[in-house]
């Protein structure tokens, strides 16, 4: 072999090599398509993270709102009973004793009481003439 034939396969081997060695580099990589695709990704889920805390945050400060309006329809549900105990003690005053039923405490009360809380009424026992509520808790109101 030739020196001149020596140096062509030699040559033709270091550039072999460099076409190796840019192929391993071009792999190993990511490209610009992959990189846009992750940033879009983290894009979507950012946006949708954002939405579920916005709608948690509204939901807490919906409920923190509506605590203190709960207090107050209690605090509006306990004038009425006071009202009633009332109602009945000027009944006691003018007749000894306490009416008999509930619908006897209906019949003094003009107009009917209408409580705050859904579904809030009140007890009525006619031998202490005990009047109380039946929701008396602000978180059930």
């Amino acid at each position: 072999m030739t020196l001149r034939e020596r140096a062509a396969q030699d040559g033709a081997v270091r550039r072999g090599v460099r076409l190796a060695r840019g192929d391993q580099a071009r792999q190993s990589g990511l490209g610009l398509v992959e990189i846009l695709v992750v940033a879009v990704v983290l894009a979507i889920a950012g946006a949708f993270l954002y939405q579920y805390f916005v709608s948690t945050t509204k939901t807490v400060e919906t409920i923190q709102q509506q605590k203190p309006m709960s207090a107050a329809r209690l605090a509006a549900d306990r004038a009425t009973v006071a009202a009633i105990r009332t109602s009945l003690q000027l009944y006691f005053g003018q007749h000894g004793g306490y009416p008999p039923s509930k619908e006897a405490v209906a019949t003094l009360l003009n107009p009917p009481p209408s409580f705050q809380c859904e579904g809030n009424d009140y007890r009525y026992e006619p031998a202490t003439g005990l009047v109380t509520l039946v929701i008396d808790d602000a978180n059930r109101c």
